[in-house]
């Protein structure tokens, strides 16, 4: 794979901000020219002549997601060893999907250092949720190719530590409901509708069954053993669904979801 090469030289001003990402982030780089990289969006890198010499995060991100998968694998096996495989495949994908990692992206502020093209800044102020999960991979991807695996692992599952808690308790650790709510103002001039469609189970585990809607149409279910919980399961359904590929069309429907 190719990366930068050794001529280019960063601007001192570009060095302090990813001099401020580092500390953020709690992990230092090598070689910044990394971190540069998986924080290059690809308007920049191709719209612009201060990106001519660089190459956009969109191969790193594809390495990222895999090193994710593995350091999350790695990490819900040891912390639930009497778990299935079904158990322990829905909890990953629970965990890493990019609901969750752009709510931990934004959280960082990540999107404070990502470089974008002329026009697409303004473009993608509506869609950081959406890139933001992206650089995150491409980050994790910058620090396994700077650091190699076990640093890069060790700092994936202290970051996931407390969201696979909560997940695998049925609570949330990140507030997905918050963020829907925002996408759906911004996109559909709309507020998400939660519904009850059912309750099961004894009384001191009743579990709960939520929809979330909106204009009529249902984007995400979810389970959970409070309504709180089952409404951010439902909210973390419809967001990855979105930042998974789905977009947003004139009529307001994302494709691939069926009517509530």
């Amino acid at each position: 794979m190719r990366f930068f090469p050794m001529r280019v030289r960063l601007p001192k001003e570009r060095v302090t901000a990813l001099a401020e990402a580092q500390r953020v982030l709690k992990f230092r780089f090598r070689d910044i020219r990394l971190l540069h990289q998986a924080l290059s969006h690809r308007s920049y890198v191709h719209g612009t002549k201060a990106g001519a010499d660089a190459q956009d995060y969109e191969t790193m991100e594809f390495v990222g997601d895999a090193v994710l998968g593995l350091a999350i694998c790695d990490q819900i096996y040891h912390l639930y060893p009497q778990a299935s495989v079904g158990e322990l495949a829905k909890l990953k994908s629970q965990v890493v999907s990019r609901a969750t990692l752009a709510i931990l992206a934004n959280g960082m502020g990540l999107s404070r250092w990502l470089l974008l093209g002329p026009g697409e800044r303004a473009r993608q102020e509506g869609e950081r949720t959406s890139v933001a999960a992206g650089a995150m991979e491409a980050v994790i991807a910058a620090m396994y190719f700077d650091r190699g695996l076990g640093p890069v692992a060790r700092w994936i599952q202290r970051l996931f530590l407390e969201t696979i808690v909560a997940i695998e308790e049925g609570q949330a650790a990140a507030d997905y409901k918050s963020t829907l709510q925002e996408y759906v103002l911004r996109y559909f001039h709309s507020t998400p509708d939660y519904r009850v469609l059912g309750e099961s189970g004894p009384g001191h585990r009743r579990r709960f069954e939520v929809t979330v809607a909106w204009r009529g149409r249902e984007y995400g279910r979810g389970v959970g053993l409070s309504k709180k919980a089952a409404e951010q399961a439902a909210a973390r359904r419809a967001l990855d669904h979105v930042l998974s590929g789905g977009k947003v069309s004139s009529s307001g429907s994302v494709p691939g979801m069926s009517s509530a």
